[in-house]
């Protein structure tokens, strides 16, 4: 009974974190009416089996543990949004963004730097502008004064921040707001899970106060020691690859870990280890559970009043949570850590108990705590991979040597995983066995003890064995990883091949002897079909990505396919080529790109292009830079996935009349002309490129101003009629003069933007020019990704991917506050 009343909640709760918008109290008055007049209803006239049939169902059972589910979900649907309305309460309200608002606040978080400022998480203490509530905590950028343009200026040193530390300052807030793709990371859902109601920058011209140096409360105090323990492992070994690592181990913050060393990391498949995973936690506690339990055991006093037992789980749970508590109690460590106190807690109870009700007893805590839980490929990989284990291993007449066990676990773990992660990741690391193999004993056994004692210790050897052994692990990934066949990237497949891809897995792990257990994995071979095209000579595709303040728009046809700019560079660590662009790629399954186009040196479009060009090969690249530009500066320190330096790729000079055609689709330059001036700003030396398909043609035009669309209005003007256009500069003032977009007459005008802006693109006055040419004017912060289907008729289709995929997080303050 308990294992179908999990089911029951674990899909109530996953299907209210799919709704669009909370039920209203009309739509729950409806519901709980249905509810219990099917409650009042009798089985007894139902017979108990059907008649005549010998060997049937009880159908009376059947039913009534059928109803039992369906009970269970509407309640677990029910308590979920009972607790997201309770806690979209808290949020920011729309009225007080952008608002200038002094507060106290106590920083909660280990202060992650960079070239751009400082980063903390801030506990709201107090707000002096009674008509915003503020949530309870809220992350705040403290950026140089260089990063925002005032380099000219004299460059005032910013106050170093420190974990514990309470301060008053003025900020500037607005509400949680994710960039929305096709398979893309949802920013807004994560900040809900981890119950940061608000995001922004605190204003440097306004005073800042330090008020005390440290706050005697819980998370101020946890997150003091977590910095003193991250100082002294950058103290003893310096800013190293080694020390980024073993930091991360650690404290949990990966922040300093280099983009390249990620990347590693995730193509040899042991970025679950370079962090505080739950594979770490249930290590270290194991450790405290048997040190515990052999301590009790040398005291048959001590076991007289305490049961070995009881006193070993408590060790075990005592060990978990102050590693837990070094991890900053992340919201994945919480999960871990509910999982293992619920198991030990049962393996105390004097009644052994099925293993399948211990997986189920640790679910309900989980959920119950964290009905997001669900959102997150951690918990659904966490339980999986315990689920199958138990599964494949389980009912064994005798127990396989150690070694030979942990052969199997592992071989079987990397095989089960493979349809999840081709679905979740679009990738499949062939060298993970060997990776993990090897990663596993020597992380979790090797360096993260020794790291933690070091850390807490004033031994100094530890930390610096803990660094060695990791460079052993290290030098080790870099050669699987040099391995041609290291990794193979996968389009998302089709639901249907998915779930066979399933099946597959669930025939594979059945008991020896099963017949044809082998064959169950050809059903994955639906997983590595190539991805055939649905556009047809003639047709494209064209999807503006929503990558924040900049732009990248990818053009599609029968067989090929362009990149127009890859978005902006967020820090040195991150950016929209690497987050946004390349997923979305390999979820479409593109293994190269005919052309890259890099429009004009700015960080908001060529930022991305080097991470892009890292994990897909281009042919050409065509671009309006000169050959000393940064970009070209950081390809050469890049190397595609095919192992062929970036810098080998050819490389062209945008100008005005280069032409070709892909598939019956016409691709024109129109600017800029090989006469532009040198002293030209970068703007105005954009590369504008005019699609024209036999359904509709779409205009790019970078970041051209006034003077380049004068330019264009003078050289060719017939050309620039499109069906589509990208508003020059993000809707700039200083762009879209009203004889240029005359001259264009665009049925659809797009805005690539990011939400509140500190530009305030796009400018009103410019949206009223478009509005006023009958034009419909979309925004990439208000209707995220937007794809373009040129496919029939004269007119494109037109997607909107917020509109395609609405999540109620991102209602209004009106909406929520209607709801219950």
């Amino acid at each position: 009974m308990l294992p179908g009343a999990t089911v029951g909640l674990l899909f109530g709760v996953w299907l209210f974190q799919q709704q669009p918008q909370l039920w209203s109290l009309t739509v729950w008055a409806g519901w709980l009416a249905a509810l219990t007049t099917l409650s009042l209803c009798r089985f007894g006239r139902i017979p108990a089996r059907v008649p005549g049939v010998p060997f049937s169902f009880p159908v009376q059972t059947l039913l009534r543990s059928l109803w039992l589910v369906v009970l269970i979900a509407a309640l677990a649907f029910a308590y979920a949004q009972a607790r997201a309305w309770w806690r979209l309460q808290s949020a920011l309200p729309v009225a007080c963004e952008q608002q200038v608002i002094t507060v106290q606040g106590d920083i909660v978080s280990v202060p992650e730097r960079d070239a751009r400022g400082q980063h903390v998480d801030v506990a709201i203490v107090r707000s002096f502008n009674p008509s915003c509530p503020l949530p309870a905590k809220v992350r705040l950028n403290l950026y140089e004064q260089s990063y925002r343009g005032d380099a000219a200026k004299s460059v005032a040193v910013m106050p170093r921040l420190q974990a514990g530390e309470r301060w008053q300052f003025s900020v500037r807030l607005k509400r949680p707001h994710a960039t929305r793709n096709p398979h893309g990371f949802d920013y807004a859902a994560w900040c809900l899970a981890n119950q940061i109601g608000a995001s922004g920058s605190i204003i440097t011209k306004a005073p800042m106060h330090r008020l005390q140096a440290l706050v005697w409360q819980p998370a101020a105090l946890i997150a003091r020691w977590r910095a003193s323990v991250g100082d002294r492992i950058e103290q003893v070994l310096g800013t190293t690859p080694a020390s980024t690592v073993v930091r991360a181990l650690v404290i949990g913050d990966d922040s300093q870990i280099a983009r390249a060393d990620w990347q590693l990391f995730v193509d040899t498949g042991i970025n679950h280890l370079v962090s505080i995973s739950g594979l770490h936690i249930t290590m270290l506690a194991s450790l405290g559970y048997l040190c515990t339990g052999w301590l009790w055991r040398l005291r048959p006093q001590w076991a007289l009043r305490l049961p070995s037992t009881l006193a070993a789980s408590a060790g075990g749970a005592l060990v978990a949570v102050a590693y837990s508590a070094l991890a900053g109690f992340s919201i994945p460590t919480q999960r871990t850590l509910y999982m293992l106190l619920t198991v030990l807690a049962m393996l105390s109870l004097k009644h052994r108990l099925p293993f399948s009700w211990i997986l189920c007893v640790a679910m309900w805590v989980v959920l119950l705590l964290d009905p997001w839980a669900v959102m997150a490929p951690g918990f659904w990989l966490s339980f999986s991979a315990v689920a199958i284990l138990a599964f494949a291993m389980g009912g064994r007449l005798r127990p396989a040597p150690w070694w030979r066990a942990a052969i199997h676990t592992q071989w079987i773990i990397t095989l089960a995983f493979v349809p999840v992660l081709v679905m979740l990741f679009n990738q499949l690391s062939l060298v993970s066995p060997l990776a993990n193999g090897l990663a596993i004993p020597l992380v979790s056994l090797g360096v993260v003890p020794l790291a933690i004692a070091g850390a807490v210790l004033p031994f100094d050897f530890l930390l610096q064995w803990a660094a060695g052994l990791w460079q052993v692990c290290a030098h080790a990934l870099v050669w699987l990883h040099q391995l041609p066949w290291a990794v193979a990237y996968l389009a998302t497949p089709p639901m249907w091949a998915w779930l066979l891809a399933m099946l597959g897995t669930l025939v594979w792990l059945m008991p020896r002897g099963w017949p044809l257990r082998w064959a169950g994995l050809l059903l994955w071979l639906p997983l590595c079909l190539p991805v055939s095209s649905s556009l047809q000579p003639g047709q494209m595709r064209v999807t503006v990505l929503d990558v924040g303040q900049g732009l990248s728009v990818l053009v599609q046809t029968a067989q090929h396919a362009m990149l127009y700019d890859a978005g902006p560079a967020y820090n040195v660590q991150s950016d929209a080529g690497q987050r946004i662009v390349l997923p979305y790629l390999r979820h479409l399954g593109l293994r190269q790109l005919d052309l890259a186009v890099v429009s004009h040196d700015d960080n908001d479009h060529v930022g991305g292009m080097a991470s892009v060009l890292s994990g897909i090969a281009a042919k050409q690249i065509v671009s309006s830079l000169t050959s000393d530009a940064g970009f070209f500066t950081q390809l050469q320190q890049i190397h595609s996935a095919s192992g062929i330096p970036a810098s080998a790729i050819p490389r062209i000079a945008c100008h005005a009349g280069q032409q070709w055609q892909w598939d019956q689709v016409s691709f024109n330059v129109l600017y800029p002309t090989p006469s532009l001036a040198p002293e030209v700003k970068d703007n105005d030396k954009s590369c504008v490129i005019q699609v024209v398909s036999a359904h509709g043609s779409v205009l790019l035009t970078g970041d051209i101003e006034q003077y380049a669309e004068h330019v264009l209005l003078e050289s060719s003007p017939e050309a620039l009629r499109s069906n589509v256009m990208t508003m020059p500069h993000h809707g700039s003032k200083t762009s879209s003069s009203p004889a240029f977009i005359r001259q264009v007459q665009p049925e659809i005008a797009i805005a690539t933007v990011g939400y509140l802006n500190r530009f305030g693109h796009p400018k009103p006055e410019v949206m009223a020019r478009y509005q006023a040419l009958g034009s419909q004017t979309l925004r990439s912060d208000h209707d995220g990704a937007i794809v373009l289907d040129f496919t029939q008729g004269q007119r494109p289709q037109v997607i909107r991917w917020r509109a395609v995929e609405p999540h109620y997080w991102e209602t209004t303050d009106q909406t929520v506050a209607g709801v219950l």
